[in-house]
């Protein structure tokens, strides 16, 4: 192994995954991924434990010669800074205030850097790198989840302001209906609403996508409107930053045959002319964008030598 690999690594709510990606194509080392549970309402000890473990299993495999690590990260979160700033969101409360960047490299005894960046960018970045948006100029990419993550890219910069960019360059927060658009565009409201239209909770959302694979009337309808809902939120931003793909991630895009069709519909009433991804790379996505932080990064830091 040599300094041609850099580790991405991806922190979700449950468990974290780090693998080796070359840095010439972004293509991650399937051989080399681990993955690790975590408690999120655990200790700090024991969540950095964990984090290290599956970190340094990498590490090791590669006999210590990569040339840094890149962390895709859930906010809130000081990327810059590498010091957590989430609370109140019932995980990784423990790790508030703390500097994940010097914690990491002490217990894993890594004298290289450590970059973090948001989880939904880093998505949006693997896929303009190594995935659906590869050789697009304009993206936007958006994960459907427990939440709703959006990111701008321009020429595979994350962009935060501008023409065509919402409020820090994020869709979650946009005014929709009677709240914002993450009440009507996640997991939470098809279990919600499900639930309000049945009597009957279901515990994820695979449950109302197996009832509209066996054609199960209100399961289609809930799909069939979120898809409209995601397509009303965006179609002004997709206009206004003349996108050229949007990328869709996210454990829910797995129910995309049931969601895509009223999201188009409603593109093409607006004339949106966005092509529009289903990413086919999971969590990959994620670990190829980690690592495209660190390769800018050495880019830059190698150009001012």
């Amino acid at each position: 192994m040599n300094n041609n690999y850099v580790i991405g690594a991806d922190i979700g709510g449950s468990h974290i995954t780090a693998a080796l990606v070359d840095l010439a194509n972004g293509a991650v080392a399937d051989s080399s991924k681990y993955k690790e549970p975590v408690n999120a309402g655990a200790d700090a000890r024991d969540i950095l434990t964990r984090w290290t473990k599956a970190i340094g299993h990498v590490l090791t495999a590669a006999n210590g010669e990569v040339a840094a690590i890149g962390i895709a990260m859930p906010g809130p979160f000081d990327y810059p800074e590498g010091i957590s700033l989430i609370k109140g969101v019932a995980k990784y409360e423990s790790l508030y205030g703390m500097n994940i960047r010097a914690a990491l490299k002490a217990s894993l005894s890594f004298d290289g850097g450590i970059y973090f960046e948001n989880d939904a960018s880093c998505f949006a970045l693997g896929e303009a790198w190594a995935g659906e948006g590869a050789g697009c100029s304009r993206m936007v990419a958006v994960t459907l989840g427990t939440g709703l993550g959006g990111t701008f890219l321009h020429n595979n910069i994350i962009l935060h302001e501008g023409k065509g960019i919402p409020p820090e360059g994020y869709i979650y927060h946009l005014p929709y209906k009677a709240g914002i658009a993450e009440d009507y565009i996640s997991s939470r409201w098809l279990l919600n609403e499900y639930q309000q239209r049945t009597g009957q909770r279901l515990n994820e959302v695979k449950n109302i996508a197996d009832l509209a694979e066996q054609q199960d009337a209100i399961a289609l309808a809930l799909f069939a409107e979120m898809g409209h809902s995601l397509g009303e939120v965006l179609a002004p931003w997709l206009k206004d930053f003349a996108a050229e793909r949007l990328v869709i991630g996210g454990n829910i895009r797995k129910a995309h045959p049931y969601f895509l069709p009223a999201l188009q519909a409603c593109l093409q009433q607006n004339n949106i002319n966005t092509t529009v991804h289903i990413s086919n790379r999971g969590e990959n996505s994620a670990l190829s964008g980690a690592a495209w932080i660190c390769k800018s990064i050495l880019v830059t830091n190698n150009n001012a030598r």
